[in-house]
């Protein structure tokens, strides 16, 4: 019977020892899940911090860049403000290019344009790394009709151009 006792208190002081131990992994483990959601809460804190900033100069480019394009319907002063993506484009068919702003022209002066509305977006590719880059809508009005606009831009070393400049008129189906 003593054996049987001894037994006994060594399963006991066993089993102590587990819950020790188990308690101690949880600890552990509780700390290693708080320091992530920190480091989670930290990362949305600069991503958030970032994206406002972006937008922000991204609307301001659109809404100082879109206008000297429009007012005139210069390819001038859209190629200066595009990106060599867009440049190549334009480039291709320079003739077709110039038929499109000569019956955009016939919109006459622009009279107003409304206010940019679209935002940035940060996107990493395993091929081309990280790719800012936004979008934006706005209306023109002009003197003889209207003007939607849907502007892409990107980012290129801390610069904004435009990527893409696409015009929806009803000038464009005459």
């Amino acid at each position: 019977m003593a054996g049987l006792q001894q037994l006994t208190l060594l399963g006991a002081l066993f089993c102590a020892d587990k819950g020790k131990n188990v308690k101690k992994f949880f600890q552990i483990l509780g700390g290693i899940f708080l320091l992530l959601i920190l480091i989670i809460a930290v990362m949305v804190g600069i991503v958030a911090y970032q994206g406002n900033r972006l937008d922000a100069s991204s609307k301001t480019y659109v809404e100082a860049n879109v206008k000297p394009v429009v007012a005139t319907w210069s390819k001038d002063e859209l190629l200066k403000r595009a990106s060599p993506q867009l440049r190549e484009i334009l480039g291709k068919d320079p003739d077709q290019v110039d038929r499109l702003f000569a019956k955009l022209a016939k919109l006459g002066p622009l009279k107003s344009l409304s206010e940019p509305k679209g935002q940035s977006l940060v996107s990493v590719n395993t091929g081309s790394g990280k790719v800012v880059s936004a979008s934006y809508t706005e209306t023109g009005e002009f003197e003889n009709g209207h003007a939607d606009f849907n502007i892409r831009l990107v980012q290129i070393e801390g610069q904004w151009r435009f990527f893409g400049f696409y015009v929806n008129s009803p000038i464009m189906l005459q």
